[in-house]
């Protein structure tokens, strides 16, 4: 009986191993989209664990023809086009850009309506624009201050929020921004 289980189970891996899964077909989209959008040294497309639906949960590291690095994080279909809501920077050449609000923090969104998208003129339309215009991305961190210093920023919507960047090997946060609870 345990034999028969295993072989089961190594049946049912092996099938899902073999089948197309959503998953896989959004990583390889994002992979094409990538490759399409600007003259690049390397990129690679990744995403944590197994997961049938990836969900916009993929990362993508990007070498620029300069050595510079990207790593842009919550990718997938929804950084992409006319319907974008994500251009997610998740390390700039060896900064970890970083962006608080009073619910979250975590890596910052560039896409036009995010809160930190004015920073661009003009804004930042998906990845791929992101990808064109990589130098302006990567000027625009390194411009950033260094946490846990932080600058403040309101968005249209009134929310507040504070960003910083950091060293990769040098963790630190920016503060939530005034008025949280």
């Amino acid at each position: 009986m345990v034999k028969n289980r295993r072989a089961l189970s190594a049946l049912g891996a092996l099938l899902l191993a073999g089948c197309d899964l959503p998953a896989s077909r959004e990583m390889e989209f994002a992979g094409d989209e990538i490759r399409k959008a600007a003259e690049l040294k390397y990129s690679r497309v990744d995403r944590e664990g197994f997961a049938v639906l990836a969900n916009d949960a993929l990362t993508a590291t990007i070498e620029l023809p300069d050595g510079k690095v990207i790593r842009f994080a919550r990718v997938g279909y929804k950084s992409f086009g006319a319907n974008a809501v994500n251009v997610v920077v998740a390390e700039a050449d060896g900064l970890v850009p970083r962006i608080a609000s009073c619910s979250a923090m975590g890596p910052p969104n560039f896409q036009s309506e995010a809160p930190l998208g004015h920073h661009f003129q003009p804004t930042l339309l998906d990845l791929k624009d992101a990808l064109k215009r990589a130098n302006e991305v990567l000027e625009e961190v390194q411009f950033w201050p260094q946490c846990p210093q932080s600058w403040e920023v309101q968005d249209k919507f009134g929310a507040n929020y504070r960003y910083c960047a950091h060293r990769k090997d040098a963790p630190a946060d920016p503060p939530r921004p005034t008025g949280c609870s």
